[in-house]
């Protein structure tokens, strides 16, 4: 990583003044220079079929774009499409592409590579592989510039799915070419987004360069960015405070009330954080009972929780979280029932006693031995805290915790009883969230409800916003009842950004684009 300060010597009316650019930018031209860290090597994934990691997800944003993007305020806009044609029944998407669209080595842009990469996705099997497929029935280039979709059923949020980099075009020779090895160093792959990448010193810093040929490049001030790749949180913020980093997603959960107002930002996390219970044919017995799992919701005490960890949580009632308004300024969250009145713990304890009991566990007696896995220590804190309310309050002593180092392969092939889940929002639609207890997300607590994929399909096919919301409110209803997971709360999300010196940073569910940035 570069590092550098200048001086710049300025003659003022009062006489001669020193002005000190930061160490993590300077002037290139008319451009800047920054350096930013969001994760490590493992985590900068950077081929678009398969990255699952919100660094590498985010780096994609700068090097690829798709048929839309996110603008210098968040909202999603055309991006690699001039335009776009709808049929009478929303079923079949035509898009146009722009005419100044080329790939980093001078190719033209086509249709073509757009097919491809939905095709490479599908191919793939990575954590998105599903993502066309599962609201598109076919695709085709009609010509070099012209792209339609057929669609299984009208989709109000295709835009927010076409704007996620797993759906960006790719490049078929040179996918073909470098096979594993694709996208893994800057001559592996080329790219039609703002930026190249010019070089990978890998498990240190990826460097990318803005494209001239980019069709909206004089807009752009950021000329490089220096995209550090670091795991240790605690370099990370000295680095920040240091000057090096414009930006960086890692700080000390101890660190963020002395770093309040010295370039810490909470934000609307769209983010839920529950317990799991295993539905599937693994799980153990005790747990497919929904009474059972009642009485261990009710007797999570979630105000303690909240205190334990101390980011600014917000207490969770429904498996959407906050943010998300409807045309009459009303909150999705105030739009639903909530899932238990959280207000009334005593009572919901002595609630949960009476249906343990029924389930024929009074006082936890005869109750089977389970096993709750997290992922990491500090959720391993808090699985404990709420273990010890399921002792404190109901009697079950046979619920061990166990944090696990393949937690997402154990999760996934059902080796649970009970389990961390959250699930962070790919892209601010309702959709995103509901989709994760849709069948087809089956890793999901191993969830199946005819009645709940009605309802969703409902949702995301209907014609207008009150149509819409009363399907996600039927789907959250559902939930709510057959309770495959118990919400304990809504996380708001953390980062740095030196905000004194900058502005323009684009931080949208977790993923963070410099694209707009600008030095002030």
């Amino acid at each position: 990583m570069k590092k550098l300060t200048k001086l710049v010597s300025a003659l003022t009316i009062a006489g001669l003044a020193a002005t000190t650019v930061p160490m993590n930018v300077w002037a290139d031209g008319d451009k800047i220079e920054i350096s930013v860290t969001g994760g490590g090597e493992d985590s900068m994934q950077l081929n678009t079929a398969t990255s699952g990691f919100l660094n590498g997800i985010s780096a994609l944003r700068h090097l690829y774009e798709g048929l839309y993007k996110l603008d210098a305020n968040g909202e999603i806009v055309l991006g690699q499409a001039a335009s776009v044609e709808q049929s009478d029944d929303n079923l079949t998407w035509t898009f146009t592409l722009r005419d100044d669209i080329t790939w980093s080595d001078g190719q033209a842009v086509t249709a073509n590579d757009f097919v491809f990469g939905f095709d490479n996705l599908a191919a793939q099997g990575g954590d998105y592989c599903t993502m066309i497929s599962d609201i598109v029935d076919s695709y085709e280039a009609t010509d070099d510039k012209t792209l339609v979709l057929h669609l299984k059923h009208a989709c109000s949020y295709l835009p927010s799915v076409l704007a996620f980099p797993s759906t960006y075009p790719a490049r078929q020779d040179y996918v073909e070419e470098y096979g594993d090895a694709y996208a893994t160093d800057p001559d592996k792959a080329v790219y039609n987004g703002p930026y190249e990448m010019e070089s990978w010193a890998h498990e240190s810093e990826v460097v990318m360069k803005l494209r001239d040929d980019y069709y909206d490049a004089d807009q752009i001030q950021v000329g490089t960015i220096n995209w550090e790749l670091i795991t240790e949180e605690s370099s990370a913020l000295a680095s920040f405070e240091s000057g090096d980093y414009v930006y960086s997603d890692m700080c000390p959960d101890e660190e963020k009330p002395r770093m309040e107002g010295n370039g810490l930002v909470y934000t609307e996390g769209n983010n839920n954080y529950c317990v799991m219970f295993n539905l599937g044919d693994k799980g153990n017995e005790v747990l497919k009972d929904v009474n059972v799992r009642k009485a261990l919701s009710l007797t999570i005490d979630r105000e303690r929780i909240m205190n334990i960890r101390g980011l600014n949580d917000e207490v969770g009632v429904t498996l959407a979280c906050r943010g998300y308004e409807n045309a009459d300024g009303t909150d999705f969250v105030d739009y639903c029932d909530p899932w238990e009145d959280v207000e009334a713990y005593d009572e919901n304890c002595e609630t949960a006693k009476q249906l343990l009991a029924e389930a024929g566990y009074e006082d936890g007696k005869g109750f089977p031995a389970l096993t709750y896995i997290v992922n990491n220590d500090s959720r391993k804190e808090i699985a404990e805290a709420i273990v010890n309310d399921w002792k404190e309050v109901l009697g079950i002593d046979s619920i061990t915790v166990e944090k696990v180092e393949n937690f997402s392969a154990a999760r996934n092939a059902g080796d649970y009883d009970l389990a961390y889940y959250g699930w962070f929002m790919d892209y601010k639609d309702l959709s995103n969230m509901y989709d994760s207890m849709y069948a087809t997300a089956n890793s999901n607590s191993f969830y199946q409800g005819d009645e709940y994929d009605a309802a969703f399909l409902k949702a995301t096919s209907a014609a207008t916003e009150e149509e819409q919301w009363e399907g996600y409110k039927e789907c959250d209803e559902i939930l709510a009842r057959d309770l495959p997971v118990s919400v304990i709360l809504h996380s708001m999300s953390s980062y740095l950004f030196d905000d004194t010196n900058y502005e323009g940073l684009v931080y949208s569910c977790g993923n963070f684009v410099f694209t707009y940035l600008k030095a002030l």
